[in-house]
C-alpha cells in the first residue's frame, strides 16, 4: 500500500496559492498523430481506496439541500458571492472533511477518493469544473488541506472524481435548467441560504452545453487542463473522468498527452469511468481488453448492468491493468455485499477495491453499515488489526455461522501456501492446516473480541500460486 514510487510530495505552504494555466505551449495533436507509445509500459496503481463522497445529490427541497447538492456539512454558501468563509461554519466543514480524511486513515487507507468536491448542479451533466466553480475561500483551504496531509502523511495519496466533457472551468453550470430564472418555487429555495438575499437561485441562465474536448484542437486541451491542472499542481494522483469510456474514441489519448502521460513504471494520471466493455450477446457484456489495457477505469453504478451475474475476471491481466469497483455500502444490492465473501470475490477476480463504508451518505437507509463495510475490507487487505478473530466473516456477531463460514475456506485451501486470514490461516504461518482449525475453535470459545491483524499473502495468492 505504499505511495509509488518516483512521487515527492508538495511541501507544506501557509498561502497554499494555485497558479492559473495559460494556454501558450498546451500540446495538442495534429491529425494523424498520436501519443500512445508503440509499447505501453505504466504501472497499475493496486491499493483500495476510500472514496468520501461529498455530492450524494442533497439538492432543494421545502425542508433540505443546496444547489451543488453536496452533502450538507460541506456546503456552507458556496453560491453567496459575498460570503468570505470567515464564520464558524467554515471552520467546522474542514474540520469534518479532516476527521473523515483521519477516520480513513486511521482504517488503513492510504489512497482517498474525493467525489465531485464541487458538486453538481441537478438535472446537468456532470461539471467538468471541481476546481475554479468552488468559491475562493473554499479553494485556498482545501489547497492548505491537500498540501499539509500529503506532507505530513506522505505515504498517503489523494484523487479526485470529476468529469469528462469540457465547459467553463468557473463554472458548473453545463447548460440551462431549472435554477437559471428566478422563481418564488419553494422548492426553489434552498434552505441553507434561505437567511440571505443572494444565492437563492444557481446562475445558470444562458450556459452553454457542455462539448467532448477534442486533441487536435488546443482551445479544448487548454480549457480540459485548466480544470485538471489545480489538481496536478497539489499533489493528486489520479483524477477520474466520468463518462470518458462511452465517449472513447475523443478520450483515449488524453492519458498520453505530455501533460499527462506516465514515464517508465510509474501511474497514469487520468483514469476513465466506467470499466470498458463490449456486448457479445443480448445483455451479455465483456470486459473490452484492449481498452483497459490503455488506461486506468473505475466501474459505478453501470457495474451491476453489464456484470449482472458478476461474471468478470480480469485476474489473468492484474499485473498491468487497475480495475476499480466502488463497492457502495448504502445499497444493499449495489454491488451484492453482504458477507466478507462478497468483497473477497472482487478482489480474486483482480479488481482494485474501492469502499464508501467510511462514513454515511445520503438518507436512505445503509444496506451495509459503513462499520460492517470496513471490517469486510479488513478481510480481504491487510491494513489494520480485525475487530474480532472470533466473528470471521466480519458481520459484527460472533455465532455458528462464522465457524460455517471457517469450515468452508478451511477445507477448501487445506494443506496450501500463500494464504491469509480469509484462506482459513488464522495462526499467520501462510499455511493452512490443522493447527488453524484447533485454534480458531479456541478463541471461538473466548467470551471476548480478540483482535487479530490479518497475514501478508495477497487474498488471490492462495488461487494463483503454489
Amino acid at each position: 500500500m505504499n505511495r509509488e514510487a518516483g512521487f515527492t510530495p508538495p511541501e507544506p505552504e501557509e498561502e497554499c496559492d494555485v497558479p492559473a494555466v495559460e494556454c501558450t505551449g498546451i500540446p495538442y495533436l495534429q491529425p494523424n498523430q498520436t501519443w500512445i507509445p508503440g509499447v505501453l509500459n505504466w504501472a497499475p496503481n493496486r491499493m483500495p481506496a476510500a472514496w468520501i463522497n461529498l455530492r450524494p445529490g442533497n439538492y432543494c427541497t421545502l425542508t433540505h439541500g443546496n444547489f451543488r447538492g453536496l452533502q450538507p456539512w460541506w456546503y456552507v454558501h458556496d453560491d453567496i458571492p459575498t460570503y468570505d468563509g470567515s464564520t464558524p461554519a467554515a471552520d467546522a466543514a474542514f474540520v469534518t472533511l479532516e476527521t473523515k480524511l483521519t477516520e480513513a486513515y486511521s482504517h488503513g487507507f492510504r489512497r482517498i477518493i474525493l467525489n465531485l468536491p464541487a458538486g453538481m448542479v441537478f438535472d446537468q451533466n456532470m461539471a467538468s469544473s471541481q476546481w475554479w466553480s468552488m468559491p475562493a475561500w473554499k479553494r485556498a483551504r482545501l489547497a492548505c488541506l491537500i498540501q499539509n496531509w500529503l506532507a505530513s502523511k506522505p505515504d498517503t495519496q489523494f484523487e479526485i472524481y470529476g468529469a469528462f466533457e469540457n465547459n467553463d472551468p468557473n463554472s458548473l453550470c453545463m447548460r440551462d435548467n431549472a435554477y437559471t430564472v428566478p422563481s418564488t418555487a419553494p422548492y426553489e429555495k434552498c434552505p441553507e441560504d434561505l437567511g440571505s438575499n443572494e444565492g437563492m437561485f444557481y446562475p445558470c441562465f444562458g450556459a452553454n452545453f457542455a462539448y467532448t474536448p477534442s486533441v487536435l484542437l488546443q482551445s479544448h486541451m487548454c480549457e480540459f487542463h485548466q480544470n485538471i491542472h489545480p489538481w496536478q499542481h497539489l499533489g493528486i494522483t489520479r483524477y477520474w473522468l466520468d463518462w470518458s469510456n462511452h465517449l472513447w474514441d475523443a478520450y483515449e489519448e488524453f492519458p498520453y498527452s505530455p501533460l499527462y502521460r506516465p514515464g517508465t513504471d510509474e501511474h497514469h494520471f487520468l483514469g476513465a469511468e466506467s470499466i470498458p466493455s463490449v456486448p457479445v450477446a443480448q445483455g451479455v457484456y465483456e470486459i473490452d481488453i484492449p481498452k483497459v489495457l490503455l488506461s486506468p477505469a473505475i466501474a459505478l453504478n453501470t457495474m451491476p448492468t453489464v456484470n449482472a451475474q458478476k461474471q468478470w475476471d480480469i485476474s489473468a491481466y492484474a499485473g498491468s491493468t487497475e480495475l476499480m469497483a466502488l463497492l457502495d455500502h448504502s445499497e444493499d444490492d449495489y454491488f451484492k455485499i453482504n458477507h466478507m465473501f462478497d468483497v473477497l470475490s472482487w478482489a480474486q477476480k483482480g479488481f482494485v477495491l474501492a469502499c464508501q463504508g467510511v462514513e454515511s451518505i445520503g438518507a436512505q437507509p445503509e444496506g451495509v453499515s459503513a462499520k460492517r463495510m470496513i471490517e469486510f475490507m479488513k478481510r480481504v487487505y491487510d491494513f489494520g488489526p480485525l475487530a474480532d478473530a472470533r466473528d470471521f466473516n466480519g458481520d459484527g456477531v460472533a455465532n455458528q455461522q462464522d465457524f460455517n463460514d471457517f469450515m468452508l475456506v478451511y477445507n477448501l485451501y487445506l494443506g496450501r501456501t500463500n494464504c491469509n486470514w480469509v484462506h482459513g490461516d488464522v495462526n499467520g504461518d501462510n499455511t493452512v492446516n490443522m493447527s488453524d482449525y484447533q485454534i480458531f475453535r479456541a478463541r471461538a470459545m473466548m467470551t471476548s473480541a480478540v483482535p487479530i491483524n490479518l497475514g501478508s499473502a495477497e487474498p488471490y495468492d492462495a488461487l494463483t500460486k503454489p
